[in-house]
């Protein structure tokens, strides 16, 4: 689908938004209850994550299946916390979308307060390419293969 550069300033930012998967809102509709409005976010690109996270506020806010619940650990403590099933779309990088993936339930440190989740390697790796040019300051990340990959000769 697509293609995505963006500059680097400080820390790998990508775009997205983030609404109940599809069977949770036909749930919501065939309950008569009002489908959660889809939330704008920004996720910190992190290759050491295994798994993409979101803020414990989002998710209340889309009232999730619980998926399961799992194991977290980050540099400071490992704690249990719930796995949900959202839908990941990224119209403003214009990447394919997710329409359901499960995604863990964590609060971020501080210093990274204005992030709503981790993009973990758990959707990298879904993801056909992500490449960092740190002498020219940005990240490129593709969901396909791009016109002359082709040519490209893979050992």
């Amino acid at each position: 689908m697509g293609k995505y550069v963006a500059a680097v300033e400080d820390h790998l930012v990508l775009p997205a938004r983030v609404r109940a998967a599809p069977g949770q809102e036909r749930l919501f509709t065939l309950s008569g209850q009002a489908v959660p409005a889809p939330v704008s976010i920004r996720f910190l690109i992190d290759t050491g994550a295994k798994r993409t996270t979101l803020l414990p506020g989002i998710i209340r806010h889309l009232r999730p299946i619980v998926g399961c619940e799992g194991r977290l650990v980050t540099p400071h403590a490992a704690r249990r916390t719930e796995l949900v099933w959202v839908s990941l779309e990224f119209p403003e990088a214009k990447l394919a979308s997710f329409p359901e993936v499960l995604v863990a339930r964590m609060a971020m440190p501080p210093g990274l307060s204005q992030f709503h989740g981790l993009l973990g390697r758990d959707l990298l790796g879904r993801m056909h390419s992500f490449e960092y040019q740190g002498r020219r300051r940005r990240y490129i990340l593709r969901d396909t293969l791009g016109w002359f990959d082709w040519l490209r000769r893979r050992p």
